[in-house]
């Protein structure tokens, strides 16, 4: 087992002090699922105006519900039998593939230097070199991990459907402390400040110390939610299978107050994705087959995009444009102020799995087994 491990550049990056709300959590690339610790789905890169398939990988028999990061030039992602891959951002070439026993993947990896940590559907949290997949060290986290993890100074945060959020040692995989509920956690820690929140299927955000694991603040809901929640200029944005979609003051995370919500008096189907936040909208999609814009003070509707499929892949903008997928297997950019649709793909088959995006492409998997990667063709 390798023990060298640097978090130096991860800190300057993120440049944490106890005393934030929201920091602006700057990655040039996409090395969680969500795109950064505040779990924003912001690109920091344009996206493409008018993409092409730069390149596709066809796995065997499987299906990607997991979402890929990426991190250094390389895409990593796992499948639902439980090979994970890295292979090259530009050409789409496998770098490496490893196929771990008895197991599949739907959550997306957390990676940062020369580690990824991932959970798999059977419960183990492993971390594994990005060189060439090398198993450096597992957990047993009990139950199914359904949701990404996240990467916390040197600390790795795991939710599991057993209602567990895990705080392990990033190096060694020794557990340093644990938080539960009495019901599962499907979404992934989103960080404000020094602590981590939590929506989840009791009917809570909780929001959680990230120094000793216990519980600050929480804030009732009504209902189950497995979406993760995004935090922006102080507000946490987050949507529950009621069909509320809630903002709450993230800046005081002991009163944890609501200071709006929206619900689409004819569709009020659940929610399941996470929300993209820019200064313009909050973006999300429903279980009622819409993709929804939300003015990010007061809730106020912008727009609504009805579809032919439901959206559970969590939608990804830019500060103009939004891209989403939907079970239809439907691909679309959106203009971000008005809705306009702005190109479509019609990949086939169905996406599940959200997007990840950087320097100006885009890459999600589908449950054929065919990872996309979108982008701007090289001119002549």
């Amino acid at each position: 087992m390798r023990t060298v491990f640097s978090f130096s550049a991860f800190l300057r990056l993120c440049a944490i002090t106890a005393a934030s709300v929201c920091p602006c959590w700057a990655f040039a690339d996409w090395p969680v699922s969500r795109g950064d610790l505040a779990s924003t789905g912001v690109a920091t890169e344009a996206l493409p105006d008018d993409p092409q398939v730069l390149w596709k990988y066809e796995a065997e028999e499987t299906a990607f519900d997991a979402a890929p990061v990426i991190a250094g030039g390389v895409v990593y992602v796992g499948d639902t039998d439980g090979t994970f891959y890295a292979l090259r951002l530009d050409g789409g070439e496998v770098i490496w593939k490893k196929t771990f026993e008895d197991c599949g993947f739907m959550s997306a990896a957390a990676v940062h230097g020369d580690r990824l940590w991932v959970g798999d559907f059977n419960g183990l949290v492993r971390c594994l070199s990005t060189k060439d997949g090398e198993e450096l060290w597992s957990f047993d986290a009990e139950t199914e991990v359904y949701a990404g993890p996240l990467l916390y100074e040197d600390t790795l945060l795991v939710t599991t459907e057993g209602g567990v959020l895990f705080a392990l040692g990033a190096e060694s995989g020794e557990e340093r402390w644990r938080f539960a509920i009495d019901s599962p956690l499907r979404c992934s820690p989103t960080v404000v400040g020094g602590a981590t929140l939590l929506a989840g299927c009791d009917g809570k955000l909780h929001a959680v110390d990230l120094a000793a694991g216990q519980e600050i603040g929480t804030a009732e809901i009504g209902g189950p939610t497995g979406s993760t929640a995004a935090v922006s200029d102080g507000r946490a944005y987050f949507g529950a299978e009621s069909g509320l979609f809630f903002a709450i003051d993230a800046a005081d995370t002991k009163a944890m107050t609501e200071l709006w919500t929206y619900r689409d008096p004819r569709r009020g189907q659940g929610i399941r994705t996470a929300a993209a936040v820019t200064d313009k909208a909050v973006v999300y999609g429903s279980q009622g087959k819409s993709l929804y814009a939300l003015r990010p003070d007061n809730g106020e509707l912008l727009w609504q995009k009805p579809f032919r499929g439901r959206i559970e892949s969590s939608p990804v903008a830019d500060s103009n444009k939004v891209f989403c997928a939907t079970t239809g297997g439907r691909l679309m950019m959106l203009d971000l102020t008005d809705g306009e649709e702005l190109w479509e793909y019609e990949a086939g088959g169905s996406f599940v799995a959200s997007p990840a995006a950087t320097g100006g492409k885009i890459v999600i998997g589908s449950n054929e087994g065919v990872l996309y990667c979108f982008g701007a063709m090289a001119k002549d």
